[in-house]
């Protein structure tokens, strides 16, 4: 669908009558859609401007020449109130996605089944997969889609306007093949899926023969309280910051039918190695669930979100091992080649390493060598103000005393040296890219010159603040109201308004090392400068280390060995960058050298030489080991 299509409809996204009129009137004048009985798709187009939606037909055949169901789907799913867009993680999911989750779903069956399976999608936002399930039973049995809607496809969503939708996609599909019958009975609720109980609404409820759908992606800062307190009902979400996605699993099978029952699901895969996933990895290990999982790695299936996704079948009959597969999303229609990976050779708290068995075990070589990273040197994570563009800034110009920043004065002594690791290559753009960073605290603890890594800061007392650095104080006295704002509001009913966001990284000193957010190579940045502050990035902090143990501390890093490390255990992105997260680098082996090797490394200029001497010294030495590394780089 053409960008000004939508841009024309998102205008009015937050009155969704009009949006739905102008939508559903324009699809049945660009189909020729003759409606005579239907009481749902008559109250849709009541009142009507006629000037209106001819020109929205207008700017559709101008604009995409077309207007069949996915155009309509697409529109019904970017159309939504803006208070909406990040609290219900609505999202299109392709036609090709939905296809194969409904055909995988469905293969598990006999066809003489078809006429009485139960088929739920439990966040079913306007209605995609059931339409793509009513379609794929209407095909194969002689049932009316009137008889389908009643018997065969349950949907439930929180939001009353996506349900409302997916009545009218329902009853445009029944109407385009004929049937315009006064009303359709739906078995759509409007509740939310955390407390709501089938077995309640339902008579005689059985479970569900197949759940399909696309569960919610909401971060866990953006869930509501409300909504965190249902979620702790929850096996898999009883702890930890868990994103709202995860429960949606463990519901899906509660519901699920014992014997028969199969879950498809498009989601995102970082349940595989995430920290707030631990506890619905561990759900599907002690289960030991048949599972299926289809990883698209680090290609987006969704246009609109930068989400990395996979999709995941699930039955309850106990499997000892899990089917996994990495493949292109252009490939999906092709013949699976699934490998075989043992429950019990996973971790589920430190994350599962979906891989080949060979693969598998040079990770695991890697990190029995030596010591792991995260546990001979502190890595921590930046500074988090919440509100950068206020606190850091580049001085247009500078004096004994002040720096200045637009038509203001910054008193020099409340600003530190930041930088932002995630821009920084090499150890000569440091002085290039440092910035300063407006820092209202103070030490609480006397520092000692040399030993001490971090102390605790305190805030500056406000009237001290406005009384010591004047200049600096009206500054922020400008942006007080979007530093209240941050986090919603929910963080500074307790902090004072010119605090940062959060209270990491605010005594951290030491010579370190900086690395990026991801990265597409290895860039690991030495800085001497104790007080240099640092944000989005991570540092690796060297208390008492000599230059020699740094200089062979960022060889290793920076080696074949460490990158095949992290291209094959860590969080991929678009464009071969991959995350460098504490949780992915911390239980790298770093590899214990004499002092022959050491001289060896820091001798030789030639990064094949070290690389070598490294795949032989992490036992990754052979032909094949090497292939793949070289692969990598």
């Amino acid at each position: 669908m053409h960008k000004d299509i939508s841009k024309y409809l998102n205008q009015l996204s937050d009155n969704l009558t009009i949006v739905n009129k102008l939508i559903v009137g324009a699809y049945l004048t660009f189909n020729n859609i003759e409606l005579q009985h239907n009481k749902l798709i008559k109250t849709c187009i009541e009142g009507n401007d006629k000037k209106e939606v001819d020109e929205f037909t207008a700017l559709i055949r101008e604009k995409n020449e077309k207007f069949d169901f996915e155009d309509l789907i697409r529109l019904f799913e970017i159309t939504i109130p803006s208070d909406d867009t990040v609290s219900n993680g609505a999202v299109y999911t392709p036609k090709t996605i939905r296809d194969y989750i409904v055909e995988s779903s469905f293969s598990s069956f006999k066809l003489s089944n078809f006429n009485t399976l139960v088929v739920a999608d439990i966040s079913c936002g306007t209605g995609a997969f059931l339409y793509s399930v009513a379609k794929k039973i209407k095909e194969q049995t002689n049932k009316s889609f009137a008889q389908i809607f009643q018997d065969n496809i349950f949907g439930l969503d929180i939001s009353d306007y996506a349900v409302e939708r997916s009545k009218i996609l329902l009853t445009l599909l029944a109407l385009s093949e004929g049937e315009d019958e006064k009303v359709f009975e739906f078995n759509l609720y409007i509740e939310n899926a955390l407390s709501f109980d089938w077995h309640v609404e339902i008579d005689e409820f059985n479970g569900f023969d197949i759940v399909v759908g696309n569960p919610p992606y909401v971060r866990s800062k953006h869930l509501s309280v409300e909504t965190k307190e249902l979620m702790s009902r929850w096996e898999v979400t009883k702890s930890g910051n868990s994103d709202l996605y995860i429960p949606f699993f463990e519901i899906a099978l509660k519901y699920l039918k014992n014997e028969t029952g199969i879950l498809a699901y498009i989601t995102v895969n970082t349940f595989k190695r995430s920290l707030n996933a631990r506890k619905l990895r561990t759900f599907f290990s002690s289960n030991q669930f048949n599972l299926s999982i289809l990883d698209f790695g680090n290609h987006q299936v969704f246009s609109e979100k930068s989400t990395y996704t996979c999709i995941v079948l699930i039955q309850k009959n106990p499997k000892e091992s899990i089917l996994y597969e990495k493949i292109d999303p252009l490939s999906i229609s092709q013949k699976r080649d699934f490998s075989m990976i043992k429950y019990k050779s996973l971790d589920d708290k430190k994350g599962w390493l979906l891989n080949t068995s060979k693969i598998l075990t040079n990770i695991k070589q890697i990190e029995r060598v030596g010591t792991p990273l995260g546990n001979k040197y502190p890595i921590k994570n930046g500074l988090a103000t919440l509100s950068n563009d206020v606190f850091i800034f580049r001085p247009s110009d500078e004096d004994e005393h002040y720096y200045y920043l637009e038509n203001h004065k910054i008193e020099k002594a409340i600003c530190r040296d930041v930088i932002k690791p995630n821009r920084l290559k090499s150890e000569d753009e440091i002085n290039r890219l440092k910035e300063k960073i407006i820092f209202p605290y103070h030490d609480n603890v006397k520092q000692k010159k040399y030993n001490i890594i971090s102390s605790k800061m305190a805030i500056l007392d406000e009237k001290y603040f406005q009384k010591t650095y004047p200049h600096t104080y009206a500054y922020l006295l400008t942006h007080k109201t979007q530093l209240l704002g941050r986090d919603k509001g929910k963080s500074f009913k307790k902090y004072l308004w010119y605090e940062f966001g959060r209270t990491q990284a605010l005594a951290d000193y030491g010579e370190k090392i900086l690395f990026p957010y991801m990265s597409s190579q290895a860039y690991f940045v030495y800085s001497e400068q104790k007080d240099l502050l640092f944000y989005a990035g991570y540092a690796i902090f060297l208390d008492n280390i000599s230059k020699r143990e740094i200089e062979l501390l960022k060889i290793i890093l920076k080696s074949k060995v460490f990158w095949y490390y992290i291209e094959n255990s860590s969080k991929p992105y678009s464009g071969n960058f991959y995350a460098l997260a504490k949780n992915y680098v911390k239980d790298f082996g770093v590899c214990n050298l004499n002092e022959e090797e050491e001289n060896y490394l820091l001798s030789t200029d030639s990064l094949m030489q070290r690389d070598d001497f490294l795949m032989y010294k992490y036992g990754l030495e052979n032909e094949f080991d090497y292939r793949i590394l070289e692969k990598v780089v």
